[in-house]
């Protein structure tokens, strides 16, 4: 784990010390059960760590000094953003702590959250680091804004976001909300979506998605359901008038991809099939946490990834903060 902010703190708590290392952390009620923080503290307890939850009504002076801060506060940020006076306020009090204490290691650093927070900003960074890789592509997309029929239509164009698309909200990790997608066949559809939206060319990937889980040079790959296949026409030929004739197909990527899923969006359809699909490479997605870890400086990653069923190229669909 050399060089990684994890390595660097272990290494200070091998001198001996008189009081504990504090860890001060911040999740939801939901990351907290889900994270086993009972468990963790009995742990951290064994090895002279305090873990301290951060009351982020009080005053954070008045609960520290810590020497680690761990937060999952995408869903503060998304609050923040729908001008949420609490929100802003929490938010606030914690990067206003980090300033005032850069001894504290924080995991992880908060410029690196802020362009995991909208989507439209994570593409843009995925397009600009996967630019030189012939292996490694982020699918076309476009933010949309209105109902405008001809309005989108240019801006699809000119992003060459091709159909069908996949429409999802603007902002990433603000709750149940932000995994309600839709599959959208045509430009009328867009307006059944919820404005503003990203909408991203859909690939097909034989309905599987590869999940990448990192923590710092240290990463795992969980292999989930994902959405089948879906063509713009007959026996996968493009037919401009069954676009126009296919219906939205609304769901949400938590439910579609949970490992037990029996969702009918994750069936194949009977053409096709999963020996078919391109074998995945541990190289690429080596590759991949490299270079995301390296351009975003964060060590807790949450990294989806497909493979193009009829290319082979690695699609990066989404990147989450502290999945």
């Amino acid at each position: 784990m050399e060089g990684s902010k994890i390595h660097l703190w272990s290494s200070r708590m091998e001198h001996p010390v008189n009081k504990p290392k504090i860890i001060g952390y911040w999740f939801n009620e939901k990351k907290c059960q889900k994270f086993g923080v009972a468990e963790l503290n009995a742990e951290c307890k064994r090895r002279g760590i305090e873990l301290v939850k951060i009351d982020m009504s009080s005053p954070m002076e008045e609960q520290g000094p810590f020497d680690l801060l761990l937060h999952k506060l995408t869903a503060l940020f998304a609050q923040a953003l729908n001008h949420d006076r609490k929100a802003i306020t929490a938010i606030k009090m914690f990067e206003n702590y980090i300033g005032r204490h850069p001894e504290t290691i924080v995991m992880d650093p908060l410029p690196g959250v802020y362009r995991l927070l909208l989507r439209n900003q994570t593409y843009n960074l995925l397009k600009q680091c996967f630019k030189h890789d012939d292996k490694v592509f982020t699918p076309t997309y476009v933010e949309l804004s209105t109902t405008d029929l001809q309005h989108n239509r240019m801006l699809i164009q000119e992003a060459n976001v091709t159909f069908p698309v996949v429409c999802k909200p603007v902002t990433a990790g603000g709750g149940i909300e932000a995994h309600e997608m839709a599959v959208v066949f045509n430009e009328s559809g867009i307006s059944e979506c919820t404005l503003p939206c990203v909408a991203q060319s859909f690939i097909n990937h034989g309905a599987i998605l590869y999940k990448l889980f990192v923590l710092g040079p240290v990463w795992f790959v969980i292999v989930r359901p994902s959405l089948k296949n879906f063509y713009a026409g007959v026996d996968g030929c493009f037919d401009i008038n069954k676009l126009a004739e296919q219906e939205t197909v609304h769901f949400n990527s938590n439910n579609v991809s949970k490992a037990d899923s029996q969702s009918p969006l994750t069936q194949l359809d009977p053409g096709d099939k999963k020996e078919d699909l391109p074998k995945a490479d541990p190289a690429v997605f080596n590759r991949i946490v490299t270079n995301l870890r390296d351009a975003l400086n964060m060590d807790l990653l949450g990294i989806d990834v497909v493979i193009d069923s009829c290319t082979g190229k690695y699609g990066i669909i989404d990147v989450n903060a502290f999945p």
